[in-house]
């Protein structure tokens, strides 16, 4: 029971640190990275797509999008994600066991931020110092609905080249919509 309540605590507190990164990394810079922004004629920069996702949390909070769940990518690593809406993040890592507070830990951890559209996914991502890589950039990724996949098409940045090519749902049936009740608390006795 005692290795379970730290698992669950490890978890929480990598999850709270991904919010707490993205939340940051949102604030007073809706503008995407220079890496994923074209340039008019001019040589100024083009604002492109924004890729904020940081507002789309207060939409309706509760909302749980069709890309919401566990995924596993081609690399190894497992992707925790959240759909609101048309906005997206990620916290992704290989960290077998998260030691508390202790960073540089062997495998990555990252977190992304970003839009869909249609069947197109447009994300911001960047390595966080619990894992022993640092690096970042832009992803686009395409959704195969039929395969339940997300595939990358494109990556943007010179940052070191992201692991995943692939990402497949784990346990799809896991997933909150698929038991929507569940997420709803205990029924009233």
């Amino acid at each position: 029971m005692r290795t379970r309540n730290v698992i669950r605590l490890q978890r929480t507190t990598a999850i709270a640190l991904a919010v707490l990164v993205l939340t940051v990394a949102g604030c007073g810079n809706d503008a995407p990275s220079t890496a994923a922004t074209d340039h008019t004629a001019s040589g100024a920069p083009d604002s492109g797509a924004d890729l904020s996702a940081i507002a789309c949390a207060t939409d309706d909070p509760t909302d749980v999008g069709e890309l919401s769940g566990a995924w596993l990518g081609s690399e190894g690593g497992v992707y925790y994600i959240r759909q609101v809406g048309d906005c997206l993040w990620w916290f992704g890592t290989d960290v077998d066991d998260i030691q508390r507070g202790q960073i540089d830990q062997a495998g990555f951890a990252n977190v992304a931020s970003g839009r869909v559209d249609g069947d197109r996914i447009e994300v911001e991502w960047a390595d966080l110092p619990l894992g022993d890589t640092l690096g970042g950039g832009g992803l686009t990724l395409v959704y195969d609905a039929e395969k339940d996949q997300l595939t990358k098409i494109e990556q943007r940045g010179d940052w070191l080249p992201f692991g995943a090519t692939t990402f497949t749902r784990i346990e799809p049936e896991a997933s909150p919509l698929a038991n929507p009740s569940e997420s709803a608390g205990p029924e009233p006795s």
